[in-house]
């Protein structure tokens, strides 16, 4: 009988389109479609292990003779526990896991370091792709390791307390770091010390830790596993900035005019510096890939329309990360009045949105006064009451769409950013 002790080397799958004949497919049951229904797939595909709970047992019997079925209790709690022996198989061998947590840049920073490590050797490092950060996405992250897998690049999301000592213990990762603390989830952690705490649980599990030392929390964190700073307080990774495209890590100078704001030349240093860590005697390398790194889809990404620049960064959003977004587009702009700031909603502020919005106007208002401003969304007019300056405000895009489309032909630079739901990214199709 197969079970989760005695399974063989297989690749895992979590949909059913991808199965061969070395497969594991882990059969999860949603509330709109259950691929148990579906077995006549699996068995055409060549695979012939599934993993599914007990309850469905019955859904499997006719094809019992085909298929050999690994019934488990709770699956959630299986995927996890097949997820935790995947990754201490990859480290047995060699391989080494890379953790990265924080409230703002962990993406970037992992598509970054992602970028580095591939280009050094090319097709031997996986990252989390999409927002495949939680309890399940950490595993099926996890399930990409194979043969040839160097190095695993593992984001971590939280949006509850205790979710990321959950998922330290999944990928039980060699290095890890937590990029900054900033207001994000406030609905269910309340305030900016509660983030920390959550947040930064990855130093207590990663063998090695890199600590933001110019984050005001994480400079004071403390550990008994290896730590090394960085930043412009850094003592083992300095930054410096000798201009607004480049950045000196250690008297190592990477510039790349591809990423726009200090923010991300901060992302793109840590890459780097994580990359130097794990490949010291490939320096040279690492230098070339990270010069040449470029921002993907809606993630602070320069386009040409309609004759105009436009900086679209339409992924997430929240207080900080909104104002270094703002500063690192109006430092590319020539000439500020000639520029467009559309602000989305900014998500998952709990109680104090309404405060953060009207705070975040004030900002514009007071440091870039020239620049025309539309908000959408459901917080626009909270925006504008702390902007108390000509602004346009819309509860949506659509609803947006006409008084855009004259906006536009008086500017010559658009800023659209704001939380995922609200797909500013479709301001580009009006």
């Amino acid at each position: 009988m197969i079970t989760l002790e005695n399974l063989p080397s297989l690749k895992i799958e979590v949909d059913n389109r991808n199965l061969d004949e070395n497969s594991l497919f882990i059969a999860i049951v949603g509330l709109r479609f259950n691929p148990l229904e579906h077995l006549d797939t699996v068995v055409e595909s060549g695979c012939k292990f599934v993993m599914c709970e007990i309850q469905y047992r019955e859904l499997t019997r006719d094809f019992s003779n085909q298929i050999d079925f690994i019934f488990v209790e709770d699956i959630t709690k299986s995927i996890q526990e097949l997820a935790f022996k995947v990754a201490n198989q990859f480290k047995d061998r060699g391989g080494k896991i890379i953790a990265i947590s924080g409230s703002n840049g962990k993406t970037t920073t992992k598509e970054m370091l992602y970028h580095i490590l591939d280009h050094t050797f090319p097709g031997e490092t996986i990252c989390t792709q999409k927002n495949n950060n939680n309890h399940l996405g950490v595993p099926f992250s996890l399930f990409q390791i194979s043969t040839k897998t160097k190095f695993a690049i593992i984001e971590l999301g939280s949006n509850h307390p205790g979710e990321i000592e959950v998922l330290c213990k999944i990928a039980n990762p060699d290095l890890g770091v937590t990029t900054n603390i900033g207001a994000t989830h406030l609905e269910f952690f309340d305030n900016l010390e509660n983030v920390y705490k959550e947040e930064a649980t990855l130093g207590h599990y990663a063998v090695t830790f890199f600590k933001n030392d110019d984050d005001p929390y994480l400079k004071n964190f403390n550990s008994q596993n290896k730590l090394l700073s960085f930043g412009q307080n850094g003592t083992h990774f300095k930054f410096l900035f000798p201009s607004l495209d480049s950045v000196s890590v250690n008297g190592k100078i990477i510039k790349n005019s591809n990423i726009t704001g200090k923010h991300n030349l901060i992302n793109l240093a840590l890459a780097f510096s994580m990359a130097n860590f794990l490949l010291p005697e490939q320096v040279d390398t690492l230098l070339k890939a990270a010069s040449s790194f470029m921002p993907t889809a809606n993630r602070s990404q320069w386009l040409d329309w309609k004759d105009k620049k436009v900086f679209l960064d339409a992924y997430n959003a929240n207080p900080s990360s909104m104002k270094v977004a703002v500063e690192g587009f109006i430092d590319k702009v020539d000439d500020t009045e000639k520029a467009l700031l559309i602000l989305g909603d900014m998500n998952e502020l709990g109680d104090n949105a309404a405060k953060f919005h009207e705070s975040l106007g004030k900002y514009l208002g007071e440091n870039f006064p020239k620049s025309r401003k539309v908000f959408i969304g459901n917080r626009a007019q909270e925006y504008a009451m702390g902007y108390q300056g000509d602004c346009d405000c819309f509860g949506s895009v659509q609803e947006a769409s006409n008084r855009l489309n004259t906006i536009v032909q008086q500017v010559d630079y658009l800023f659209i950013k704001g939380s995922r739901s609200l797909q500013l990214e479709t301001i580009l199709d009006i």
